[in-house]
C-alpha cells in the first residue's frame, strides 16, 4: 500500500512540508525495508531528487543507514535503505501489581532487551526506583548508548489523568492512587515519560502487531486480576474525556457487580463452595487450577467455567450495546483460555445482541502491554529526533 506525499495547500510552509514529507519517507522506510530509492518514490509520489533529498536529511538524523542488497538486486548493485538499528531507543514499562516487565525498544518497536523484575508490595517510590534501575540494566544489556533512548511509555492500572499525569482508581495497585506518576518517572529516569491505562497500551499492541490489525474498531477485553476494556474505533485508541473508557465495572451497581464481576478474585470466591471437589492434596482454589480441571472434563470445574462465559458475556454486552465494535479480543489471565470460554461466550452473545461482536483471542498474551507501549514510545522517539533536525 502505497503512502502519498503532502501536497502544498494553503497556510502550508516549505519548512512544514518538508518535515511532512520526511516523514512519509520514513514511515514507507520503517513499513517495507530494504527499499531502494526508486521504490520509495513511487509508493509515496515524490519525485527521485526530492527523495534523495530527504533520504540524505534521515541519514543525517542517525534513523536509517543504507547499504547494497546483492540478493534483490545482484546486478547493479542498488542501494537500499532501512531504520538503522541503532540509531534510537525508547523504553516501555509495564507496571503490575506484582511484576514490573520492561523492554527497550529500537525503531519499529524492535526489541533491543527485555527483563522483569518483581515489584509485590512496594510503595509508589520504590516502585519509581525499581523502574530506573529497570532502565538501566536494560540499557546495558542491550549495549546501547544511553543519550539514544529518547522516549519512554509506561502502561499502569486505573485511569490516568490526562492533566495532572496523576493515577486514580487503581485497584490492583492501590499505592498508585493519587500519585503523579509520569513526573515521578521522568525525574527518576531522566527523559520525557508518557503514562497510560495499561489495557489501552494493550489495545494499542493489538491494533499495531497483534489479532486487531485487521479490524476497524475493537475492543480489548482484559480478564484477569481486574477487569477492563481498551477501545479502538476508527484505527485510533479512544481513551474518552477523563481517560475512563473502557472501565466496565462502572456500568453495574453494587448488586449486579458482585454478580458479574469475572474477575480472579470473584471467580475463585463463586468457586468456594466446591473447593473440596475442585482441589486434591491440599492445593489452593485457583481460576488456573479451575480451568485445568476443565479441561480434563471435571464436571464440577465447566460449571464454573459456564458462569465465568456469562459473566464475560455480560461486560462485553454492555461494551457493544455501546460501541457496536466489529471484534472483541479477550486477554488476561482468565481471557486468555479461548479453547474454553470463545464458544461459550459467543452463544450467550448470540442470544442477547441482535448483532454480536465476533470473538478472538489475544495473539500478544501477557506481552500486549508491553508491545502497544514500545510501539508509543517508538513512534514518539522518532518523531523527536525527526523535529530536532527540522526544527
Amino acid at each position: 500500500m502505497s503512502i502519498r506525499a503532502v501536497r502544498p495547500t494553503t497556510g502550508v510552509t516549505a519548512a512544514t512540508l518538508r518535515e511532512m514529507n520526511i516523514r512519509t519517507v520514513w514511515s514507507v522506510i520503517e513499513g517495507g525495508h530494504p527499499i531502494s530509492r526508486a521504490e520509495i518514490a513511487r509508493l509515496t509520489g515524490i519525485s527521485k531528487p526530492t527523495v534523495s533529498v530527504l533520504l540524505e536529511e534521515l541519514l543525517a538524523t542517525g534513523l536509517v543507514t543504507q547499504s547494497p542488497d546483492s540478493a534483490r538486486d545482484p546486478s547493479h548493485g542498488a542501494v537500499f535503505f532501512g531504520p538503522k538499528p541503532d540509531g534510537v531507543h525508547a523504553l516501555a514499562l509495564d507496571l503490575g501489581a506484582h511484576r514490573l516487565r520492561g523492554v527497550l525498544a529500537g525503531p519499529g518497536a524492535a526489541i533491543a532487551a527485555r527483563q522483569d523484575v518483581d515489584v509485590h508490595g512496594l510503595d509508589a517510590p520504590r516502585m519509581v526506583a525499581a523502574a530506573a534501575r529497570l532502565a538501566g540494566e536494560l540499557v546495558e544489556a542491550a549495549g546501547v548508548d544511553a543519550a539514544t533512548v529518547r522516549h519512554a511509555v509506561a502502561g499502569v492500572p486505573g485511569v490516568v489523568d490526562r492533566h495532572t499525569g496523576r493515577v486514580w482508581q487503581a485497584l490492583n495497585i492501590p499505592a498508585l492512587n493519587g500519585f503523579a506518576i509520569a513526573t515521578e518517572l521522568e525525574a527518576a529516569l531522566g527523559f520525557p515519560f508518557t503514562v497510560e491505562n495499561d489495557i489501552d497500551l494493550a489495545a494499542l499492541g493489538e491494533n499495531t502487531h497483534g489479532t486487531g490489525a485487521a479490524a476497524e474498531s475493537f475492543a480489548f477485553l482484559s480478564v484477569g486480576t481486574g477487569v477492563g476494556a481498551g477501545l479502538v474505533l476508527h484505527g485510533h485508541l479512544h481513551r474518552g474525556h477523563s481517560g475512563a473508557a473502557g472501565e466496565l465495572d462502572s456500568a453495574f451497581d453494587a448488586a449486579a457487580f458482585a454478580a458479574n464481576d469475572p474477575c480472579a478474585a470473584s471467580i475463585v470466591e463463586f468457586a468456594a463452595p466446591f473447593a473440596a471437589e475442585l482441589t486434591a492434596g491440599g492445593a489452593p482454589l485457583t481460576t488456573e487450577l479451575i480451568f485445568d480441571r476443565a479441561r480434563a472434563g471435571h464436571a464440577r470445574a465447566i460449571e464454573v467455567v459456564e458462569e465465568v462465559a456469562r459473566r464475560i458475556s455480560a461486560y462485553i454486552g454492555v461494551l457493544a450495546a455501546v460501541a457496536d465494535v466489529e471484534l472483541v479480543i479477550l486477554g488476561g489471565g482468565i481471557g486468555l483460555n479461548g479453547d474454553l470460554l470463545l464458544e461459550r461466550v459467543a452463544h450467550r452473545l448470540q442470544e442477547r445482541l441482535p448483532y454480536p461482536p465476533r470473538l478472538e483471542v489475544s495473539a500478544l498474551g501477557d506481552s500486549a502491554v508491553l508491545t502497544g507501549a514500545a510501539a508509543v514510545a517508538a513512534s514518539v522517539a522518532v518523531e523527536q529526533v525527526i523535529r530536532e533536525r527540522t526544527g
